[in-house]
């Protein structure tokens, strides 16, 4: 694992959400990358592998927010959405049954969130793409890391 590997899945999931929001849906190839330095900074090693899960995480943020922008709080439903889908992959450790799956929805929903059937398909490509992200090997080893320590320290 990388040292320079510094930041946290969850980081991740909330940068995502806050530059769709930022962006409104739309963006070009300079925020792109500026998303990528800003993720850098945070200590991420950007590699190809990393790019194509953050921009597929994007694209998926990016319709659930085009499907919503009529929703009147725009920025609590993805602020909502990105906690939510943090707090679900660790409680699921990124492997869930059809259960889970209505538990997130319902979850996402008290966040005000219309759910017909193009917002759920939506809402399933965020949790995919999140799924990709949260097991990316060096990510997912900076968590084990990090829950250990925590473990020891209690």
């Amino acid at each position: 694992m990388s040292k320079k590997m510094t930041g946290q899945f969850d980081d991740l999931i909330e940068m995502a959400a806050q530059f769709v929001q930022k962006q409104k849906g739309v963006w070009d190839h300079t925020a792109w990358t500026d998303f990528l330095a800003e993720a850098k900074a945070m200590g991420y090693e950007i590699n190809d592998e990393l790019k194509a899960y953050l921009g597929s995480l994007l694209d998926s943020m990016k319709k659930v927010y085009n499907a919503a922008i009529a929703t009147e709080s725009i920025s609590k439903l993805m602020t909502g959405m990105a906690e939510n889908t943090v707090d679900f992959m660790k409680k699921t450790k990124g492997v869930w049954d059809h259960d889970g799956w209505q538990s997130y929805l319902k979850d996402i929903q008290k966040k005000g969130l219309d759910l017909n059937d193009e917002t759920t398909k939506y809402l399933g490509g965020v949790l995919e793409a999140s799924k990709e992200l949260y097991t990316f090997p060096p990510i997912a080893n900076k968590m084990m890391a990090k829950a250990a320590k925590k473990s020891k320290e209690a």
